[in-house]
C-alpha cells in the first residue's frame, strides 16, 4: 500500500485573523496537509529556504515585500512550486502582472469552495 504524502502549505499574510481562517478552511478539505504559516515576506523566505512546499498563499497587501514581489523571489529558488495570490485587492493590473508571472489569483474573502478546489490541483 502507498502512502500519501501531505501536501505542504505555505500560507503568508501579516494578518494572523486571515492566516487561520485560510487554515481552517483548508484543514476543513479532505486534503492531507501540512501547513507552515508566515507573517510577512521576510519570514516566508526564511522559512522558504528551510524546505519545500507544493503551494505557497501569498497575501498581496503586507508590509516589506508584497506578494507579487514574494513570489517573483520564491520562484527564483522552485520553479515548480504552486503560487497563488491571496487578496481582497482586485485591480487589474494586479490580476495580470501575477498571470504574468504564472501566479494564480485568490479573492478575499476567500470561497471555500475554490480553495478546496484549488488544492486539489
Amino acid at each position: 500500500m502507498t502512502e500519501v504524502t501531505a501536501k505542504r502549505i505555505l500560507l503568508v499574510d501579516d494578518s494572523r485573523v486571515a492566516r487561520l481562517t485560510l487554515q481552517h478552511i483548508i484543514k476543513l478539505t479532505d486534503t492531507k496537509v501540512e501547513i507552515t504559516q508566515a507573517a510577512n515576506g521576510d519570514e516566508a523566505l526564511a522559512v522558504f529556504q528551510q524546505g519545500a512546499f507544493d503551494l505557497a498563499l501569498l497575501d498581496f497587501n503586507m508590509p516589506g515585500i508584497d506578494g507579487l514581489e514574494l513570489a517573483r523571489l520564491i520562484r527564483e529558488q522552485d520553479t515548480d512550486i504552486h503560487l497563488v495570490l491571496v487578496t481582497a485587492n482586485i485591480q487589474n493590473a494586479i490580476v495580470l502582472r501575477a498571470q504574468s508571472m504564472g501566479v494564480e489569483f485568490l479573492g478575499k474573502p476567500v470561497d471555500p469552495e475554490q480553495l478546496a478546489s484549488l488544492l486539489k490541483r
